[in-house]
C-alpha cells in the first residue's frame, strides 16, 4: 500500500470517527468510557448535563467518586467486578446534580476490548417527575406545598447516605410556632392555615438553596441542612431565622406576632437514622420552650436525660396534687418607716414523701406548662385563705401576698373563682394580696386591665411582681390598676456595688412613688442594703435579713414571742 492510499484510508477512518462522535454527542443518552480502574476518560454532552459537571471536572475521575447510587449494589467498585464477569449489567441509579436537585437513569454497563467499558445512561429524570406528581398528594402538604413526613423521611435518609465518610454535619432543626392554637382559637382556623402557609414561605426564604423544608405536622415544621462544617454554621442561620420570624405577618389585613421556639440536632453525634435525629430534634426543641420560648436549643444526652425526669415528674406532680402533699411557708413584710409588719408572702413547698422539701423553682414551670397550674393554683387561694382568716380570728390583721401564673390570668372564671373562694373561707379581701409578673400581663394587656379592676373592686390589693425584669413598659403601667412595685431580688444583691443595679432600684422607687404606688424590695440580706433602701424611701422589704420563709405555726410564735407590731390595713 502506498501512501497516498495510506492517506486516504486514514482521512476515511478519521471521518469516520468524526461522524461517530458527533452522533454520540447528539445522543439523548449519556455515555461514559472508562479505563480498567473506573476513571474517565472521555464523556459525551447528555452526561454533562445530566450530571451538571464539565469535561474538566470529569476527565479521569473515577466514576465511583460521583454521587451516584448503583441498584444492588453499595459502591461502583463492586458493580466493576460484576461486569468483568458477566461483561453487562443493567440497572437503575439515581444521584445528585452539580445544583442539588436528584437525577434517576436506567443504565447499561458493558465490558468493551482491553479493559474499556462503556456506560450508557437514560436520564428517566422526567418520568420520575411525572410519577411523582401523580403521587405529590401522599408526599406533600396541601397547606403549605411543603414536603410531607413522609418525603422528609426519604429524602433524609438519602442525605444521610451520601454523607457516610465525608466531613461536616447534617442538621436536624425542629421549629414549633409558640402557642399557635391561641391563634386558631381566637383567630380561626382559616387564619390559621394562611399563617401556615407564609410561615412556610418565610422558612423557604432564610435558608439557602438545596435545603430541605418539610412540615411536619400541625405547627411543626422540619429543616434539614447537608453537610455543613461547623455547628456554628446551623446556629447562625436557626438563630438569624427566629429573629425573622418575630416580625409580624399580614394576614387578611391582621398583623399577627408569632414566637418560634427550635432543636437541633447533628448527624452524626445525635444520631446516625432519620428516626433518631428527628426524635432529638425534638426533644431539643421542648428543652428550649422549657428554658424560654423563641429560643433554641442543641440535643445532648444530658438533655434526653432532663426530658424523661420532666415526664416523670409531670406523673408525680398529678399524684402529688389527689394526695395533698402540698404546704404553704410566709416570708414576712416589713413597713421601713414604721419597722412594722404589714404582711407576709405566701410561697409553696412540695413535702416530697422521698425527697423531703422540694422548692417552687424545681415543679412550676412544668405545672404551668400543664394544666396542673389551675389546679395547684386553686388550692394555694384557698389555703392563702384559710391561714389569713386563722390569723384574723388571733386578732393578727396580716396582709397575705400570693402569686398568679399568667396561666391563671387566661382563665376567664378566674375572678369569679376567687370570689367564691374568698366568701366560702370568710376571708376579708382586704387582707388579701394579689401578685403579678409584668410579662404575665403584657400577654394580654386589655385582659389584664379588666381582671385587674374586678380584684380592685373586690378589696384585693395589686402587686406587679419582679418589676424590671421583663417588658418595664411605662406606658402601660399607668393604666394598670396596681398599687404596688416589687423590686426583684437580682437588683438588690448587688446594690452596694454595682452602679446598674443602684440605678435600676432608685428608678422603680421613684417611679411607684410618682404613680402614687408603693414600693416593696425583695431579697434583702444585709443591714447595709436595708440602710439603703430607706435611704431612698422605698416602702416595705422582705428578705433573709429579716427572716426566711417559714411555716404558718412558726410565723404566728415569731410574731406572738417577739411582740412584732402588726400594722392594719
Amino acid at each position: 500500500m502506498n501512501n497516498r492510499d495510506l492517506g486516504r484510508r486514514i482521512r476515511k477512518l478519521r471521518n469516520k470517527l468524526h461522524i461517530v462522535s458527533r452522533i454520540l454527542d447528539h445522543m439523548k443518552e449519556g455515555i461514559v468510557l472508562l479505563n480498567r480502574e473506573g476513571r474517565i476518560i472521555s464523556v459525551n454532552r447528555a452526561f454533562l448535563k445530566i450530571t451538571g459537571l464539565t469535561h474538566d471536572q470529569l476527565y479521569g475521575r473515577k466514576l465511583q467518586n460521583l454521587d451516584i447510587k448503583w441498584e444492588g449494589f453499595s459502591s461502583f467498585e463492586e458493580l466493576l467486578q460484576e461486569v468483568n464477569k458477566k461483561e453487562v449489567w443493567e440497572g437503575e441509579i439515581w444521584g445528585v446534580h452539580r445544583d442539588g436537585f436528584i437525577f434517576t437513569g436506567e443504565v447499561s454497563l458493558i465490558k468493551g476490548d482491553k479493559d474499556l467499558f462503556i456506560a450508557i445512561f437514560l436520564d428517566t429524570s422526567d418520568r420520575r417527575s411525572l410519577e411523582d406528581s401523580l403521587r405529590s398528594l401522599s408526599h406533600f402538604d396541601p397547606i403549605t406545598g411543603l414536603p410531607n413526613r413522609a418525603l422528609l423521611y426519604d429524602h433524609l435518609s438519602y442525605l444521610l447516605f451520601r454523607a457516610k465518610g465525608k466531613k461536616g454535619n447534617v442538621g436536624v432543626i425542629f421549629f414549633d410556632i409558640d402557642n399557635f392554637k391561641l391563634i386558631n382559637d381566637t383567630l380561626g382556623h382559616e387564619i390559621g392555615d394562611k399563617l401556615l402557609k407564609s410561615f412556610a414561605q418565610r422558612l423557604i426564604s432564610c435558608f439557602p438553596s438545596g435545603t430541605l423544608i418539610s412540615r411536619f405536622g400541625g405547627d411543626e415544621f422540619v429543616v434539614v441542612l447537608p453537610l455543613l462544617e461547623k455547628a456554628e454554621d446551623i446556629e447562625r442561620l436557626v438563630s438569624g431565622f427566629i429573629k425573622e420570624a418575630s416580625n409580624p405577618f399580614y394576614i387578611d389585613f391582621k398583623k399577627i406576632y408569632i414566637t418560634v421556639t427550635a432543636g437541633i440536632s447533628l448527624y452524626p453525634v445525635d444520631g446516625k437514622d432519620p428516626q433518631t435525629l428527628l426524635r432529638n430534634a425534638d426533644i431539643a426543641m421542648h428543652h428550649a420552650k422549657e428554658y424560654r420560648r423563641s429560643g433554641y436549643r442543641f440535643f445532648t444526652d444530658e438533655l434526653n436525660i432532663k426530658i424523661s425526669e420532666r415526664f416523670s415528674l409531670e406523673s408525680e406532680l398529678r399524684d402529688a396534687l389527689e394526695r395533698e402533699e402540698f404546704t404553704l411557708y410566709y416570708q414576712p413584710i416589713f413597713d421601713l418607716n414604721t419597722d412594722h409588719v404589714v404582711g407576709a408572702e405566701a410561697l409553696i413547698r412540695w413535702l416530697h414523701p422521698d425527697r423531703g422539701i422540694i422548692l417552687p423553682g424545681k415543679f412550676i414551670e412544668v405545672a404551668e406548662e400543664t394544666d396542673l397550674i389551675t389546679s395547684l393554683g386553686e388550692w394555694v387561694l384557698r389555703k392563702v385563705c384559710k391561714d389569713g382568716k386563722y390569723f384574723l380570728d388571733k386578732g393578727i390583721p396580716l396582709k397575705i401576698a400570693v402569686n398568679i401564673s399568667a396561666n391563671q390570668l387566661t382563665d376567664i372564671y378566674f375572678t369569679e373563682k376567687l370570689r367564691k373562694i374568698v366568701e366560702e373561707t370568710s376571708f376579708d379581701p382586704r387582707y388579701l394580696e394579689i401578685e403579678i409578673t409584668e410579662s404575665a400581663l403584657m400577654k394580654n394587656k386589655q385582659e389584664a386591665a379588666r381582671i385587674l379592676s374586678e380584684l380592685k373592686a373586690m378589696g384585693i390589693t395589686v402587686a406587679i411582681d419582679d418589676f424590671g425584669t421583663s417588658y418595664s413598659s411605662l406606658n402601660y403601667l399607668k393604666y394598670f390598676p396596681v398599687d404596688k412595685l416589687k423590686i426583684d431580688r437580682s437588683f438588690i444583691g448587688d446594690i452596694m456595688s454595682d452602679p446598674n443595679d443602684i440605678a435600676i432600684a432608685t428608678t422603680i422607687i421613684a417611679i411607684a412613688h410618682n404613680l402614687g404606688l408603693k414600693s416593696t424590695a425583695e431579697g434583702v440580706e444585709s443591714e447595709e442594703q436595708l440602710v439603703f433602701l430607706k435611704l431612698w424611701q422605698c416602702d416595705e422589704a422582705q428578705g433573709f435579713y429579716f427572716s426566711p420563709p417559714i411555716p404558718l405555726s412558726q410565723l404566728l410564735e415569731m410574731i406572738q414571742k417577739e411582740n412584732l407590731k402588726i400594722r392594719d390595713v
